[in-house]
């Protein structure tokens, strides 16, 4: 049964590989301490202003959220469980601007509409409690923090000419059920650190140079950043012929790794 302000979605019945030529990116909401397993996922198409949901264990389309009204190509997604919102960011429009981030429930797969004035690539912390947005046009780190009612909230602006590549929470060290960020530089040598709880920041420095952007075609994350686990102490990050790993609990560098080029796709198996 459908009522008038239900929003129709498309079943789409032609065959998967003719679907998926046309993929952009795809999006996995990760799990959390509350929610160990996910069921769908969403694919984004070329220039398409949806989002197609998947069956990740049969890895069927479902349904299309069309994003047409929004004027927006989606370009990135998070998601909390706090409020069950998918935050959205969009491709730049015509004149090169970055439109406000959309909201959408993820219980009728709906669009709520935006999320205030926030714009850039959305981060959610492991624990659903803190979106962290990245806009490196105007080199603006907005963190907001979400309630366990859903009520999203202003924290803090930062301010970075960085130009922030990547972003990685790490669980604190010294305050309970509080998150740290890490960011990386697509440009500098610096990591980023951020306290969320205070706002305290600090650079981590001397981490050589990233990756060049034109030799990272793949995405425009030309340097990676990679905590070690939920309960992890340690990070990882390349520069263009080495990794670095980083000590989140001290907030230095701990050791280099050599003669590593483009090591820009990183994994940690366990917990380190």
């Amino acid at each position: 049964m459908a009522s008038g302000n239900v929003p129709h979605h498309t079943i789409h019945t032609q065959p998967v590989g003719k679907q998926f030529d046309r993929v952009d990116d795809f999006f996995i909401p990760t799990t959390t301490l509350i929610i160990t397993h996910m069921r769908f996922g969403f694919i984004l198409h070329k220039d398409e202003a949806a989002l197609h949901k998947i069956d990740l264990e049969t890895m069927a389309y479902i349904k299309t959220i069309n994003l047409k009204d929004s004027k927006c190509i989606p370009l990135s997604l998070a998601y909390t469980h706090l409020g069950g919102y998918y935050f959205i960011s969009c491709k730049p429009d015509i004149t090169g601007a970055l439109p406000p981030q959309l909201v959408v429930d993820s219980v009728t797969d709906s669009v709520i509409g935006f999320n205030s004035d926030v714009t850039g690539t959305p981060y959610i912390s492991p624990d659903g409690h803190y979106l962290v947005s990245i806009n490196d046009v105007k080199g603006l780190v907005r963190i907001q923090y979400i309630t366990i009612r859903g009520e999203i909230l202003d924290a803090f602006d930062i301010h970075t000419n960085l130009h922030i590549s990547d972003l990685a929470f790490q669980p604190s060290f010294t305050e309970a059920h509080q998150y740290n960020i890490y960011g990386s530089s697509s440009q500098q040598t610096d990591v980023l650190f951020v306290e969320l709880s205070s706002g305290k920041v600090k650079m981590i420095k001397s981490l050589k140079e990233p990756l060049k952007t034109e030799d990272w075609p793949w995405s425009q994350k030309n340097r990676h950043i990679q905590g070690s686990g939920l309960f992890g102490q340690y990070l990882m990050t390349p520069s263009k012929d080495s990794l670095f790993i980083l000590d989140g609990r001290l907030n230095k560098l701990n050791c280099e790794i050599t003669e590593v080029q483009k090591g820009n796709t990183v994994v940690w198996v366990g917990d380190a």
